[in-house]
């Protein structure tokens, strides 16, 4: 059985990828307090995979996570787009009037405002994980408290849905990669990650940029992270959507990338996740 180390607990939005990466196969999940965590349970074989957030179309790029990825050399080999719905979660018999407090992560607060403005009287307190805030009202039986999460949780931790879909932005998705510490190949990929650098001179990420439109490669994302150990230097992330695993202009793209930029890795070639 595979096993695939999780930042959060059981009925996190991270599960909720896994659910929906590995569908109807039984896996393992483990549960792993940080994203630093995580890359330890892969690189030490604890886990088999490791599923990672790495942009939220809200708020955006989670710019630390690109890093441990090159850092440790881990691989993307899979991808999930999921859509974040959150829900107002209590134990049963609890109703909007009997709440006098919610705990959960502060993106859940900071993404309900409009829903949790309506009820001025509630204390709010950002915690780290919406799962455990959903685990510790189950387990410890707190009443009067609430928490924003996943109907998953409010599943596995017997809790009441108070209000559904409680998000200020309906169209509120978190890309996840699926990690390994080494490479799999992907029979007829869609889509890849590249990471390079450049240098300084004139124009120089515009050639990378030109020799993947030349060779008709569509850049979903590019994202500028520090380089570590330098001063106002910066590594580059690029999504490209392939026309397919053995498409010539993909490797023509890429054979012209290396003679334009300082190096270029690739981070993984994988089947593209749509919305």
């Amino acid at each position: 059985m595979k096993s695939i180390s999780i930042q959060g607990i059981k009925g996190s939005f991270h599960h909720e990828a896994v659910n929906r990466f590995f569908q109807n196969e039984k896996v393992e999940i483990i549960d792993s307090p940080t994203f630093k965590t995580v890359v330890r349970d892969v690189i030490n074989g604890k886990a088999n995979y490791g599923m990672m957030a790495i942009e939220n179309s809200i708020a955006g790029a989670i710019l630390p996570n690109y890093s441990l990825i090159t850092k440790h050399g881990l691989h993307i080999v899979g991808e999930v787009v999921l859509p974040i719905k959150h829900h107002l979660l209590a134990l049963p018999g609890e109703t909007l009037d009997s709440i006098s407090e919610v705990r959960t992560h502060p993106m859940a607060l900071l993404q309900c405002e409009n829903f949790l403005e309506k009820y001025p009287d509630w204390k709010l307190l950002s915690k780290d994980d919406t799962a455990t805030c959903a685990y510790n009202i189950h387990s410890k039986k707190m009443k009067g408290i609430a928490t924003i999460g996943s109907k998953l949780a409010a599943e596995m931790y017997h809790l009441k849905v108070l209000a559904e879909n409680i998000h200020d932005v309906s169209d509120n998705y978190t890309r996840f990669y699926l990690l390994s510490p080494q490479t799999e190949k992907v029979e007829n990929f869609t889509k890849a990650s590249l990471y390079f650098t450049t240098d300084h001179t004139m124009g120089s990420l515009a050639k990378v940029l030109n020799i993947l439109a030349n060779h008709k490669m569509n850049i979903t994302k590019i994202q500028s992270v520090p380089l570590s150990g330098s001063v106002f230097q910066y590594s580059f992330h690029a999504d490209i959507i392939t026309p397919g695993g053995n498409d010539d202009n993909y490797r023509k793209a890429l054979e012209e990338i290396k003679n334009n930029t300082n190096f270029l890795h690739i981070l993984g070639e994988y089947k593209e996740d749509k919305i």
